[in-house]
């Protein structure tokens, strides 16, 4: 062997530590771009109050438990669910 030939089985084991490094690193950056988005998720929506969602879900249980009119011209109205329920069991009857 002469002193300029390569050395076939070193640059062998070197190439394949380097793809081995290279697929940790990558594993590792992407469990922590995760774990990142995760966190920013939770801090930015997750825990911030929807005042519009939480208005139409008042709203909604606020139509559920009371009377009123749909359509006065026509003589419909609302009534709370629990009665509804009630009128709907003794109709089944």
């Amino acid at each position: 062997m002469r002193y300029d030939d390569p050395n076939v089985a070193a640059s062998a084991v070197v190439g394949l530590f380097s793809a081995i490094l290279l697929f940790v690193i990558i594993v590792m950056l992407q469990a922590l771009f995760f774990r990142a988005e995760r966190g920013e998720l939770e801090k930015k929506v997750y825990s911030q109050p929807y005042q519009a969602l939480q208005q139409l879900d008042a709203n909604q249980i606020g139509l559920l438990n009371s009377y009123g009119w749909v359509s006065e011209a026509e003589g419909v109205v609302h009534v709370p669910i629990d009665r509804a329920m009630e009128l709907i069991a003794a109709e089944a009857e």
